[in-house]
């Protein structure tokens, strides 16, 4: 028999990233008393700094731009400043099995070109971005991306490069993810590659995520409770009883999850979750990615490097210099291909570009295989976003699911989360007023 708390919360939130922290800031605001279930021992979910390699690393997900209205909006809100990651000097890339090099400039020569005709031909029919979701057909969501790249009359080395970048964007097979994601994403960027590739990967937060992590969560009064990990939320007319596998049990009026898509199938709703909600659970996403950081020997300037998917690695680049040696940090489509704590073959991934460098130390963390995530950024498949994602904003009787997942705008993003949030906590609020004005009408009779 598990330990029942008997207080009754206006809402329990179950996850203390980006999307549960800033729920439970906007139901506080609103006058809403919050208890918050982590199943970490830290905040801020699939966004971590951690102190490695002798220096600060982002973990997880780091880059931000003014571009992500909500994510910007709080960085205003809490006074903090960005900066630019140090720019690549020189590029190698894989291409028919063999290593080029050249400057940042060549290697734009090559994939600017091709890449914008793929995002005009997109961008030209949505020119309203958060709007797109409503009006992207079922026949465009239903192809992948690597069907959309298909129609266009590509070199070999240019295939390869937009192989290399989708791989990392999709952070698992392009050819298992759907065009419309990458469409999203592009719709922001106005169709211009130089100003994606600037929001997707450029600027960073001075302080790190850790700092925006902690600014939200000093506007929480809630109590968090850690290592609390969720094993079922039993919805009773729209009374929520939340247990955790340690059996405690807690009480509220209303539940809004927000772990990650990939994790949803370890809870027990009681009731099931709709049918469509279940089917979107069952067939997951895509991302199933590394990201891995290494200390090399010696001083190097700064770089890029791409090779297509099927390597180890799509990608490393220079990251900065400490004790004389340097950082630098990869991302792969498939974490089961490189084993991030192994020295050697991470070296070896690296070595494909660059033969002569010597990894001192590696490390990085898996979050595909991580229990409480088992995916990095979500990335949708082929016929989910019309299918499935507006069936999971759906709220079943009081119970919410939120996250960056079921965002209208930079979904897979920062900002995806914040913004799912703030709508999804008014929500809530909404739905707490009505419940409130039926209590007392019925206490007047």
């Amino acid at each position: 028999m598990g330990k029942s708390v008997t207080e009754v919360y206006d809402a329990i939130i179950i996850g203390a990233g980006f999307a549960g922290l800033t729920a439970a800031r906007e139901l506080e605001m609103l006058g809403r008393s919050v208890l918050i279930l982590e199943a970490r021992e830290r905040l801020g979910g699939r966004t971590w700094m951690d102190r490695r390699l002798g220096c600060d690393l982002e973990l997880g997900g780091t880059y931000v731009h003014w571009y992500q209205p909500h994510l910007w909006s709080e960085l205003t809100r809490y006074n903090l400043d960005i900066f630019e990651a140090e720019p690549a000097k020189k590029a190698y890339w894989i291409t028919d099995r063999k290593v080029k090099s050249g400057t940042m400039e060549e290697l734009r020569s090559i994939l600017n070109e091709s890449y914008e005709r793929m995002m005009k031909e997109v961008t030209a029919f949505y020119p309203f971005p958060f709007e797109m979701q409503k009006n992207i057909s079922k026949e465009f969501d239903s192809i992948s991306i690597s069907e959309f790249i298909e129609k266009f009359d590509l070199t070999k080395e240019q295939q390869d490069l937009i192989s290399s970048s989708m791989g990392i964007n999709y952070s698992g097979p392009p050819e298992e993810g759907a065009a419309t994601q990458m469409f999203r994403w592009w719709a922001f960027s106005q169709g211009n590659r130089a100003i994606f590739t600037d929001t997707a990967g450029r600027f960073k937060i001075k302080g790190g995520t850790r700092a925006l992590v902690e600014a939200i969560a000093s506007d929480v009064e809630a109590e968090i409770k850690y290592s609390s990990v969720v094993s079922s939320v039993e919805n009773n007319d729209g009374n929520m009883g939340v247990q955790t596998k340690d059996g405690e049990i807690f009480y509220s009026k209303t539940a809004i999850v927000t772990v990650p898509l990939s994790t949803l199938d370890k809870i027990d709703f009681k009731p099931a979750l709709s049918e469509l909600k279940q089917a979107f659970i069952s067939e997951k996403q895509v991302s199933k990615g590394v990201k891995v950081w290494a200390r090399i020997k010696g001083v190097l300037e700064p770089f890029v490097t791409y090779a297509p998917v099927g390597y180890p690695l799509q990608s490393i680049y220079y990251e900065s210099q400490v004790e004389g040696d340097t950082i630098v940090v990869g991302f792969g489509s498939d974490a089961n291909r490189l084993n991030l704590k192994d020295r050697d073959a991470v070296e070896q991934a690296i070595r494909l570009w660059l033969p002569e460098v010597e990894v001192m130390e590696v490390t990085g963390h898996d979050w595909t295989n991580d229990e409480f995530s088992k995916e990095t950024w979500p990335m949708l498949k082929p016929n989910q976003l019309t299918s499935y994602v507006e069936e999971m904003r759906r709220p079943e009787n009081g119970l919410y699911l939120a996250g960056t997942t079921y965002a209208n705008g930079w979904a897979g993003f920062i900002d995806g989360a914040i913004e799912n949030a703030i709508n999804t906590g008014r929500k809530v609020h909404h739905y707490l007023k009505k419940e409130d004005s039926c209590l007392k009408h019925k206490d007047i009779f």
